[in-house]
Order: structure tokens, then C-alpha cells, then sequence
């Protein structure tokens, strides 16, 4: 099953009446783009999609809504965002120039230079990420990929209208491409044989390297693409469409690409040796290559280091590797929210995690962004020490009582077929019941739990016997 598939399960909703569709736009103030409209009134009205699915028009009045019915969204506005923003254009629009962080205000409640002015949200894609439609300007219809926390430039995907994107995930659903790894939409459309075709038909490097990328989808490289590509990455002239050509077919295992490793060293090319490592896929490999991998970590960011860190997770086991030994790293102040998340993530399958532990209650204790924490909780779980249940319990008396924690309160109490609940979605929520697997839920299964923590009589009782209060 494709990611976010268990919420949707495949199944769109009942459509939506002429009638209801109206209201809502009456209500918004908006009229929908028709692709998007026609679907909601002849398919749909939410259900099956990409990601975690497509949202039905009830949803969308409280995305546009907070729970104090102030206007999140301002989508009767003309939109600011476009696209291939550079940087400095997104800042400029996002308010981020200056801020700590880069965003404006508490997430996508900053009403501050908020960028997403007219542009309705259709979807989530997981934490803070999110699929919007454009409502008005030249970009009418075009379906937009954003995130909430501001964290980037938004991204457009290449069809032009609602249908085409829907039905391009419809067709690689069938066809079993791979939207883990890369996320559905943000690659090139085709299979592997069109995309060689249009690899054949170009000379520009730029060009090459987005259609490289966009192999990722495939679970698997056919035999005339290996054997095309294998030559055309002896042949390449550009240094870096030959290190995507080496990269990409080391991720399809194609024999002889470790012998690359050398070169790409020896030209500085770090982040696409450490790629190869990654995924040349042998033991003697990383065993060779490890030390080396260590060594240029410093210099490392993006997706060199998110490599370089499942190179090290996956030699977990040699003596020499430990946790200490990511301490400079773990002190980096130049990564990025991804980089930390893969340390973290490093960290948690490594040895000696006691030997950072300084590290995690300083972080613990200043870090605000709940999606990090999450990560950060999850990276020290087992290690046995008081100060650390002390913040865990400082952290839950934080955001239990907010207002993303107590939605997903209301999930967990649901019993679904089976026996089942719905665990949390939310950041805030899933960083509490993080934090409360810490304590084994209190003694108690996961919906016990949670129901401990939102007592509050309860939850001082608890904290009075355990010595936390």
C-alpha cells in the first residue's frame, strides 16, 4: 500500500451536490477552478488522492477555519507565489528575511506576510506539508505543494490542471512507482522508456539532470535503460551529469559503479561517492568506505549527509562506531530541518547514546519546532536517566493542552473495526504520545493514556507519585 493510502484506502467519497458546492463557494467567496469543481461534483467529494488523500469541502471550511472560527487562509486574495522561486523571492514574499527560523509568525497562523493567499488547501501530505489549488491568476487550476511552517519555496507541479495531476497519480498507482522515496508530483512524468527518449533528445545539462531524478520512481531499472545509461555516463563531458548518471544507476545496481568512487573522490564529488556507498548495496563496500565517510561529514550537507548517515546507521555494528563520535555534528548549526532528522535518526539506531545524552538535554529543553522533538524523543528513548524524564515530563505539561494534541486526543478514544484507534497526525500530538510511550502510557494501553494526560487531576496525581510534581 503507497504511503498515506490507509487513510483514504483508495475510495473517494459520494460527490458533492450543486447545492453544496455553491454554499461553500458562497460562504468562501470563491468560485472553484472547474477541473477541481467537476471533480467534486461528477467523482468526489474527497477520498482517494495522492498522499494522504484529497480533502471533501467539509474539511476544507476548518482548514480555512482555527477553532475560534478566525480565517487561516485568505483565499479571496490574489495569490503572491509562483513558480521556481529563487531564495531570495520566496523570503521576500514569506517574511522570512530576518526571522530566526525562516518563517513568519506561529506557523500557518501568521497573518504577517503570509504567503499562500489564494490558494485553497485540497490535502495533506504528512506534519506540515500540504497540497493546494490556485484559485486566481495565471496559475488558475495548477496544483501547488507547500509547507505550513514556511520552511521553503513552494513547488508546482508541471500539469497544468487538476484532472491531469490526479490522473498521472491514478496511472502510477497502477503501475507501482515508488512514491516513497521521491513524493508522487515531483518528478517527470513518464516511464522509463520515455524518459530516456527525452534523455536522448536533449543536450542541456539542467534538462538531463531533472529527467536522472526522476528514475527514482521506479522500483526497478529495465535492462536497455541499464545498458544505455551505463554508456552514456562513460561518455558524459559535465562532471556533475556524470555523478547523477553514476548515482542513479548505483541505486538500480548496476556492476562497476564502485569504481567510480575514486574518480568522484579524487574530483571532490563527496556527496555523490557517499551516495554510491549508500546504495551500492555491499558490505565490503561501506566496510571500505566508512571511515572515509566519517572523515567528510563536516563537509557535508543536504543529501550528501542524509546519505552519509545511512552509510554510518548501516555499519552500526563495527566497534568503532558509536554515538560520540556525531558529536561535532550533532553541534552543526548550518543544517537543515531534514539533516537533523536523519542525525537523529542515525543516532537512534547507534551504541553509546549516553555519550551525547549532555547534548539532548540542552535540546530538549530550547528546541521549539514539535516535528524535530519528535525525532529528538524518539532518538534518546532507552537511555535511562532523570534529568531526561524530567523534560519529557516538562514537555507533556507543554503540549498536552494544545489544541493539534487534543485533536488527536479525540482520535485515540475513537474505537475503529478491529479494536483499533486512531493514533496521532499532528505534530504536537504525536510528540505527546511519544512522550508517553517513554512512561509505557502511564501503565496503561494508548487510549488509557492519553486519557490520564488530559485529566489534569489525574495527571498531577500521577506526577505527585512519581516524583515529578
Amino acid at each position: 500500500m503507497r504511503f498515506g493510502a490507509y487513510s483514504h484506502k483508495y475510495k473517494v467519497s459520494a460527490p458533492a451536490s450543486e447545492e453544496v458546492i455553491q454554499n461553500f463557494e458562497e460562504q468562501q467567496g470563491i468560485r472553484l477552478p472547474e477541473e477541481y469543481r467537476d471533480f467534486l461534483l461528477f467523482v468526489g467529494n474527497g477520498g482517494a488522492g495522492p498522499y494522504y488523500g484529497l480533502y471533501g469541502l467539509e474539511t476544507q471550511k476548518k482548514e480555512l477555519h482555527d477553532s475560534h472560527g478566525s480565517r487561516l487562509y485568505r483565499v479571496q486574495e490574489e495569490p503572491v507565489i509562483y513558480p521556481k522561486m529563487s531564495d531570495a523571492e520566496w523570503e521576500m514574499v514569506s517574511g522570512a528575511e530576518g526571522r530566526p527560523g525562516g518563517g513568519p509568525g506561529n506557523s500557518r497562523r501568521g497573518e504577517e506576510a503570509h504567503p499562500y493567499v489564494g490558494v485553497l488547501p485540497i490535502g495533506s501530505q504528512g506534519c506540515t506539508l500540504m497540497t493546494g489549488i490556485m484559485l486566481t491568476g495565471p496559475y488558475r487550476g495548477q496544483v501547488v505543494y507547500y509547507d505550513e511552517d514556511f520552511c521553503g519555496p513552494p513547488f508546482f507541479v508541471r500539469e497544468k490542471g487538476f484532472l491531469a495531476w490526479y490522473e498521472r497519480w491514478l496511472r502510477e498507482v497502477i503501475a507501482g512507482y515508488n512514491e516513497e522515496e521521491v513524493g508522487f508530483g515531483l518528478n517527470m512524468d513518464g516511464t522509463p522508456n520515455q524518459l530516456m527518449e527525452l534523455y536522448q533528445q536533449t543536450e542541456v545539462p539542467e534538462e538531463k539532470i531533472e529527467i536522472i531524478d526522476s528514475f527514482y520512481k521506479f522500483e526497478t531499472l529495465p535492462g536497455k535503460q541499464k545498458t544505455y545509461f551505463k554508456q552514456a555516463c562513460a561518455r558524459e563531458n559535465n562532471m556533475e551529469v556524470r555523478m547523477k548518471l553514476i548515482k542513479m544507476l548505483a541505486r538500480f545496481h548496476v556492476p562497476g559503479m564502485a569504481k567510480e568512487l575514486e574518480k568522484l573522490w579524487e574530483y571532490g564529488a563527496y556527496a555523490e561517492a557517499v551516495s554510491i556507498i549508500t546504495y551500492e548495496g555491499t558490505w565490503e563496500v561501506k566496510e571500505a568506505w566508512y571511515e572515509r565517510v566519517f572523515e567528510i561529514l563536516p563537509r557535508l550537507r543536504g543529501e550528501g549527509f542524509r546519505d552519509a548517515c545511512h552509510t554510518i546507521s548501516a555499519v552500526k555494528d563495527y566497534p568503532n562506531v558509536h554515538a560520540g563520535r556525531l558529536r561535532e555534528a550533532l553541534n552543526r548549526s548550518d543544517l537543515d530541518r531534514n539533516d537533523r532528522i536523519s542525525l537523529f535518526h542515525c543516532i537512534q539506531k547507534l551504541k553509546g547514546k549516553e555519550e551525547v545524552l549532555d547534548y539532548f538535554l540542552e535540546y530538549l529543553f530550547t528546541e521549539e519546532n514539535p516535528t524535530l522533538l519528535i525525532y529528538a524523543v524518539w532518538c534518546t528513548e532507552g537511555v535511562e536517566d532523570r534529568q531526561l524524564q524530567e523534560l519529557y515530563v516538562r514537555l507533556m505539561d507543554r503540549y498536552r493542552t494544545h489544541e493539534n494534541t487534543k485533536f488527536d486526543y479525540k482520535g485515540s478514544q475513537m474505537v475503529l473495526r478491529g479494536g483499533g484507534c486512531l493514533g496521532a497526525s499532528r505534530p504536537e500530538g504525536q510528540l505527546t504520545s511519544n512522550l508517553m510511550r517513554q512512561f509505557d502510557y502511564f501503565g496503561m494501553d494508548y487510549r488509557g493514556g492519553f486519557r490520564l494526560l488530559m485529566d489534569e487531576a489525574a495527571w498531577k496525581e500521577w506526577k505527585r507519585e512519581n516524583g515529578f510534581a
